[in-house]
């Protein structure tokens, strides 16, 4: 049985359509097709909890019904830097802009605008 879930990197979301039968490589090769990356220059990651801002990386050989993915899953999306290693889960809210030191949360720290009287 089919089911969809998203994919999330910084502003991106990519909804995939995939079976709980899938390995997290074969989602990863759906994303090559889609983002030009192979599949060893991306990292999947789940939520530890909702929420709770923890991800961990999907190991390439699971199946998605063994790391119990389910329909509309969100999974977080990295991609490989050049020191070899992945770079921090980053998912920004739409319409957030993000700060020029890439620290902090843009959308949670937008500036109050003065009345107009």
């Amino acid at each position: 049985m089919s089911m969809y879930i998203r994919v999330k990197r910084q502003k991106t979301t990519v909804f995939l359509q995939v079976e709980p039968t899938d390995t997290v490589l074969e989602v990863k090769q759906k994303l090559q097709a889609l983002l030009d990356k192979s599949p060893d220059k991306l990292q999947l990651l789940r939520e530890v909890r909702e929420a709770s801002g923890q991800w961990l990386p999907l190991d390439d050989a699971k199946k998605l019904a063994e790391l119990k993915v389910e329909n509309d899953d969100v999974l977080a999306l990295a991609y490989a830097q050049e020191d070899g290693g992945f770079e921090r889960v980053k998912i920004l809210a739409p319409g957030a802009e993000e700060e020029a030191d890439g620290s902090g949360d843009a959308a949670a720290k937008q500036e109050a605008k003065p009345e107009e009287q």
